[in-house]
């Protein structure tokens, strides 16, 4: 079991200058745990070492991970809802007497006990923006009794973790500089535009659209679309007012 403190673990924390760094860190205070897989999942994973769209882990079996990504698990996942709707830690294994599951996330939850990488726990995290996400701890094979002191240990150093990780895309998203027409054309793909139809409601030629979506592709650090959009909001490039939702 862990000889790291919490009052260390802040301090390593704030030492952190990139989210490279930060995710050391992290997994590292889990480990000491005795925790065999962790994972974060949010909207900027892709800002950590190894992060795919919309996760990162370490530990999980990899025939898992490419089962989770393959067959898009992750619109099934019951988790990510559960742990928004209770806001608080919770054991996977106690997923199915918390929820009332649909046929598909049964389904997951079936496929996630078939993997036999034992339970684990589910833990929200909040911060700025309605920046959210959560953490999943594994246990693996090993039975693991979950004190309540533990539990709340683990929820602490997990929300001081993802604090610090919405400081540091912030301070990332703050130093981002598009044009106005940069931003103009960012603000129409949210809406859901294509290039061609920006185009023509801006006046100019699809080849410009094209060369300014991919110069703010660059300057954003992103691959699509959605990405680009939600960096944007990250950012405060992007309103809510922006987004073509009703």
């Amino acid at each position: 079991m862990s000889q790291t403190t919490v009052r260390s673990f802040v301090k390593d924390c704030a030492a952190a200058s990139d989210a490279a760094s930060l995710w050391r860190t992290i997994v590292a205070f889990f480990h000491d745990y005795d925790i065999e897989m962790v994972s974060y999942h949010l909207d900027n994973a892709e800002d950590l070492p190894g992060g795919r769209s919309g996760f990162v882990e370490v530990g999980f079996p990899e025939e898992w991970i490419c089962e989770y990504i393959d067959s898009n698990l992750r619109v099934i996942d019951p988790i990510p809802g559960l742990a928004a709707r209770l806001s608080r830690p919770f054991l996977w294994s106690e997923i199915e007497k918390l929820a009332d599951l649909t046929e598909q996330e049964a389904d997951f939850i079936r496929r996630r006990k078939a993997s036999d990488f034992g339970d684990g726990i589910a833990i929200p995290v909040f911060g700025p923006k309605g920046r959210n996400a959560y953490f999943g701890l594994g246990f693996g094979k090993s039975v693991v009794t979950v004190r309540p002191e533990n539990t709340f240990e683990m929820q602490c150093v997990a929300q001081i973790a993802h604090l610090r990780f919405c400081e540091l895309i912030e301070d990332t998203l703050r130093n981002i500089d598009l044009s106005p027409r940069e931003l103009e054309i960012l603000r129409w793909m949210a809406r859901g535009k294509s290039n061609s139809v920006i185009a023509e409601i801006l006046g100019i030629s699809r080849h410009t659209v094209d060369t300014i979506g991919r110069r703010l592709f660059d300057k954003l650090d992103v691959n699509d679309r959605t990405t680009a959009a939600i960096k944007g909001l990250g950012s405060g490039l992007l309103q809510i007012k922006d987004l073509d939702i009703v």
